[in-house]
């Protein structure tokens, strides 16, 4: 009996032995003191705003398109005997100079058929106003009282007379017109475009013959998006107005590279040109350059027909802009501003411009806000930082008085 509490009763007391022995050791442990936990703060750089005065530098390119074109066509028929050694594309010509000549023989001899049917309505016209005059007289002769009549005084056969007589002068007038026109002259200063017709050639009444493009001067079609026309005060354009009375003295700085060199012409402002795009909704002022293919000092090469250019000139001048560096801009349109508490907040902004490495801002700033220019992705609004450095002011250093800006557009 003794033996059979014994096995019962001795499992209990190792139990309780383990639990004691555990609990002492769990005791005996040393003590692992806890340190403080200290949060990271980030550390950013900063700049104070100021409202700064900004003058937009408006860039925009074009081709260089003649101004005035004329594709010369044939009055007379004829075979071409004689063309100018200009008359090829590319060449050079002054105004009046002979381009080509047609056949003009047949033009000579109907000259004198004509001369010679003036002749004979002249002598027609002459026989009768002798005989007019005469029934007149006899009339008188005969003791009448009443008016003669037309028919008595052969008014209706001089009046034909007379009609013919006119009739031979214009003949002759078309027929030297014509011999005139034998002789193709350049209405001109211009140069050659396209030739169509070489000696040999006959020629019909109506025929394309030339076409020419003058070298006084020259157009470039310049597109503008609608936040560059925003900075630019052009002229209005209503029924009954003319071009002449709405010029615009804007001055317009071409540049060309020509053979790895850059070179520049000086334009000005033309027109507004009436229509819009429809598909980039830009709209095209035109750019005018005087006098392209002269030679100047610096041997500058001439601004040809069909050459690529890049057009820069000056938009309105604004105040109150904040000009920041581009890398404090966030995706498209977001900025980091410290708060007085030293904490982030990001603000949505309206870029209006760019200028280098800068951009330039019309809303969402505000002066004496402190600008984050260090880069902090995924930081959330209300990350308490600490500013490492601060400048006063935003963007480059202004280059004219009063930290007036200049600078390039952000279509």
């Amino acid at each position: 009996m003794s033996s059979h509490i014994k096995k019962i009763v001795l499992p209990f007391i190792v139990i309780a032995v383990s639990v004691a022995i555990a609990f002492v050791i769990s005791n005996s442990k040393p003590e692992v003191k806890k340190r403080p936990h200290h949060k990271k703060v980030l550390t950013v750089e900063t700049i104070t705003l100021k409202p700064q005065n900004w003058m937009a530098t408006i860039k925009t390119q074009g081709t260089v398109e003649a101004r005035t074109t004329s594709t010369l066509t044939s009055r007379v028929s004829g075979e071409v005997v004689w063309v100018s050694d200009e008359l090829r594309p590319g060449g050079f010509f002054e105004k009046g100079d002979q381009l080509l000549k047609i056949e003009s023989i047949d033009y000579e001899l109907a000259i004198k058929s004509a001369e010679a049917e003036l002749a004979e309505a002249r002598f027609v016209h002459q026989e009768e106003t002798a005989q007019s005059a005469q029934a007149l007289l006899n009339w008188k002769r005969l003791g009448r009282k009443e008016e003669p009549s037309e028919l008595v005084l052969r008014k209706p056969q001089l009046a034909k007379a007379r009609a013919v007589v006119d009739s031979a002068k214009a003949k002759l007038q078309r027929a030297k017109l014509d011999l005139k026109r034998t002789v193709i002259r350049a209405p001109y200063a211009g140069r050659v475009m396209e030739q169509y017709v070489d000696v040999g050639r006959f020629v019909s009444s109506g025929k394309e013959l030339v076409k020419l493009f003058a070298i006084d001067r020259v157009e470039v079609r310049l597109p503008l998006s609608e936040k560059q026309r925003e900075q630019l005060d052009l002229p209005r354009f209503y029924r009954g107005e003319s071009l002449k009375t709405a010029k615009k003295n804007l001055p317009i700085m071409i540049k060309a590279q020509i053979g790895g060199v850059t070179h520049q012409w000086q334009a000005n402002f033309s027109r507004v040109e009436g229509v819009m795009s429809r598909e980039t909704r830009q709209q095209y002022i035109v750019a005018e350059i005087e006098n392209p293919y002269q030679r100047t000092e610096l041997d500058r090469p001439p601004l040809e027909v069909g050459q690529f250019v890049q057009a820069e000139f000056n938009g309105r001048q604004n105040s109150g802009l904040f000009i920041i560096p581009r890398s404090a801009v966030h995706g498209e349109n977001e900025v980091m501003i410290v708060d007085e508490e030293s904490r982030l907040q990001r603000r949505t902004v309206e870029l209006l411009g760019e200028e280098g490495n800068s951009v330039v801002i019309r809303k969402g700033l505000r002066f004496g806000d402190r600008l984050c220019t260090s880069y902090v992705p995924f930081v959330a609004n209300n990350t308490v930082v600490q500013i490492a450095s601060e400048k006063r002011t935003g963007g480059p250093i202004p280059k004219s008085k009063g930290e007036e800006k200049t600078g390039g557009w952000k279509g």
